[in-house]
């Protein structure tokens, strides 16, 4: 997505409540002026700052997408169906809807219309939803003459997005972020209705991840030894390992039952899950695995961090009954 030539052409703020503490909604009768000041500062901030790969999701709806508020609400306006105005105040309506949650804070709504951005060579508008809800604190210099003085204001700071989307003319892709959302999932899962489009970076982070948590329930440390070798060796011998081969490695030391519960912990987590196609490139995938994977345990709460060279190739312990503890361990040289 190229932004360069973008322009911020309307912009509106709404104040959004949470009902369960009897926060009102308070909508505003206009669109609000912005002058060459104001729209440098959202284009450099909260465009800027919302446009990655990394944010990149795509709304959805579990039987119709249509039926999703945030889509059919820009698909109305965006084919001129409903005035800049009109939109602003349904998207704020829906937002105090899905702000039932104890944790969700009060903040201001801005609704900006940008044009001028592309994507490829396809010219389009976007609609930007951006909620702050924390405002910062500046010191402000006033000049009297020959005399400064300090003085101290309150607001928004553009650089630091607490919840943001922008809604794309062209399609159900949108770029989301959500600062806060440790507090409460709800701008992602109630507000947006929006899973995440993977990327390969976040692909390969998902795979490790689960293949180190895979690694971390085999108990025998040799056979979390043997774990990590048939991975690296996967890697080593395909261009690409998809979900499916990661999935036949893992089956071979637990049951399947645990392989789904990993998978499906970090679909939860990322956002978005992965099919059994669903390929990661393997020379990338070696190297995150090198790392994840170099923690070998070798019981009674010990663990060993190994270099890509070494491996473990057996251990022993022994416990004399007195308190003490010999553990015994060879390490083999990987060619």
């Amino acid at each position: 997505m190229v932004i360069g030539e973008a322009r911020v052409e309307r912009l509106v703020v709404h104040r959004v409540g949470n009902p369960a503490r009897g926060e009102p909604l308070q909508l505003s009768e206009r669109t609000t002026a912005a002058d060459d000041g104001v729209s440098a500062l959202i284009l450099d901030g909260y465009l800027k700052g919302i446009v990655s790969d990394k944010k990149k999701y795509q709304f959805v709806h579990e039987s119709d997408l249509n039926l999703n508020e945030l889509y059919h609400y820009s698909r109305q306006f965006f084919r001129d169906e409903l005035d800049f105005l009109e939109l602003s105040r349904r998207i704020a309506r829906h937002l105090y809807a899905r702000s039932q949650h104890p944790n969700i804070s009060a903040g201001d709504l801005l609704v900006v219309l940008f044009s001028g951005l592309a994507d490829g060579d396809e010219p389009q508008r976007a609609l930007g939803v951006f909620k702050s809800e924390i405002r910062d604190d500046f010191l402000t210099v006033i000049e009297s003459g020959a005399v400064f003085d300090l003085g101290h204001a309150s607001g928004i700071n553009p650089r630091l997005i607490d919840k943001g989307a922008l809604l794309l003319e062209h399609g159900p892709t949108v770029y989301a972020v959500d600062r806060l959302g440790q507090q409460a999932k709800f701008w992602l899962d109630d507000f947006l209705q929006a899973l995440r489009v993977p990327d390969t970076a976040s692909r390969s982070r998902m795979v490790a991840e689960v293949l180190e948590q895979i690694s971390g329930e085999i108990d025998d440390p040799l056979a979390q030894a043997r774990f990590k070798d048939e991975c690296l060796a996967l890697c080593q011998a395909e261009e690409a390992v998809s979900a499916g081969q990661v999935s036949e490695v893992a089956e071979r030391f637990v049951p399947r039952q645990q392989v789904d519960q990993a998978f499906d912990s970090a679909a939860e987590s990322y956002g978005f899950a992965l099919d059994d196609e669903a390929a990661v490139p393997a020379q990338g995938m070696a190297r995150r695995l090198e790392r994840t994977l170099s923690k070998v345990g070798v019981g009674h709460g010990v663990s060993m961090l190994l270099p890509s060279s070494l491996g473990l190739q057996n251990f022993h312990s022994l416990d004399d009954g007195e308190g003490g503890l010999t553990l015994t361990i060879k390490l083999r040289r990987r060619d």
